[in-house]
């Protein structure tokens, strides 16, 4: 490996706060390092950087998409996290995390992820991180990055110790009980249930009709086989050119983190009665596809039952094989004896969306104890 260089920012900063740092990388044989170029400001929730940061090219593809930062909180609560981005050539990238908090008088190593290929970040070029916490912001000081000429193939973190797959971004399936459905849940199919949080949606395709045809195969229309045997991942570059895709996932599948009141419902209504903090919006009615890819540990299969909901018409299948289908948001559609694979398996909810009104779609599995183990899964291709 070759020796880290340091360098050193050109921008006129204190020479007290040009201080430089080695960075440890996570990947075998390689090395970053990185240097301050400005101040930073303490907020009331007194969150400041606290040690070594770790970078990594998780695809070998030159470009840096995780990036694990050392934080300590020495204020009087718990920072809560809740949104994230990296700032480089005055360019905002759009980044996440898993990470909830940074606690009170512990160091906290928050663990950012690029949202896509096209939000990575350059080598050599300065960049600093801002996290939105509940009550303030923190940005962090700028850094310059620098590697060495040899990338190995990384090791991605393992589900569960022992040599199981392993994927780019995981955690459990979420607990649900009728108070967590929002609507429906008068009718909700179980006392506890378990939803997927961690979904790949490519839409709308519009049609302008009032109630969408779901027997039109976008996928197929694109050139990228049938939509019963797509399988999305992380850094999914294919694009969709046809059949009048929307803007709201452009012409690429993309990642979305279920991020609103009632985790497991994806769902938007322009008044915010539904779901306050998911952002889906669509500009004409039209189609929709998600898919969520649970991860079932161990080597055995699991016999579960499924149930679903919509605000508007809907299918969905588990491993190509049709579940159920429906059309009323306040009613649950159920089936029993569904195989849940040991391994990955693979939801696809297939559902139309109305006029910048309500988009909306939830898939719970019930009556199996051994769901709690289970996962929601964002594999890369190599995990597949």
């Amino acid at each position: 490996m070759k020796k880290p260089k340091i360098l050193k920012s050109r921008k006129g900063v204190s020479t007290v706060l040009a201080t430089i740092f080695l960075i440890g990388i996570t990947v075998a044989s390689v090395g970053f390092i990185y240097s301050m170029l400005s101040s930073y400001t303490r907020f009331n929730s007194k969150v400041d950087a606290a040690g070594v940061v770790e970078v990594t090219d998780y695809d070998n593809d030159g470009l840096i998409d995780s990036i694990a930062l050392p934080l300590t909180n020495k204020g009087m609560k718990s920072a809560i996290i809740e949104g994230v981005k990296v700032v480089q050539n005055d360019q905002d990238h759009l980044w996440f995390t898993f990470d909830t908090e940074v606690k009170i008088s512990a160091i906290e190593k928050v663990n950012l992820y690029a949202l896509s290929s096209k939000q990575q970040i350059q080598f050599f070029t300065p960049f600093h991180v801002e996290i939105t916490f509940e009550d303030e912001n923190y940005v962090s000081p700028g850094y310059i990055i620098s590697n060495s000429d040899e990338v190995p193939t990384e090791i991605l973190p393992t589900i569960i110790e022992g040599g199981d797959p392993s994927f780019s971004a995981f955690d459990l399936l979420v607990s649900r009980s009728a108070d967590d459905a929002a609507y429906g849940k008068k009718k909700f199919p179980t006392d506890i249930g378990y939803s997927p949080t961690r979904w790949f949606i490519l839409g709308e395709f519009e049609d302008n009709n009032k109630r969408p045809d779901l027997s039109t195969d976008f996928i197929s229309l694109c050139g990228h086989g049938n939509e019963l045997d797509f399988a999305p991942y992380l850094m999914d570059e294919r694009t969709f050119t046809n059949g009048n895709i929307g803007t709201q996932s452009g012409q690429e599948v993309i990642p979305y983190e279920d991020g609103g009141d009632h985790p497991g419902l994806i769902a938007l209504n322009k008044y915010g009665k539904w779901d306050k903090k998911d952002d889906l919006n669509w500009g004409k009615y039209g189609i929709v596809y998600m898919w969520s890819y649970i991860y079932v540990p161990g080597t055995e299969a699991i016999t579960v039952s499924i149930g679903a909901n919509g605000a508007s018409e809907f299918k969905v299948y588990l491993n190509g094989e049709f579940q159920v289908e429906g059309n009323k948001m306040k009613h649950w559609y159920t089936n029993d004896g569904v195989i849940l694979d040991a391994g990955l398996n693979l939801v696809l909810m297939k559902i139309s969306a109305k006029t910048n009104a309500h988009f909306a779609g939830q898939v719970l599995f019930y009556n199996n104890a051994n769901l709690a183990a289970c996962y929601s899964v964002w594999p890369t291709i190599n995990d597949l």
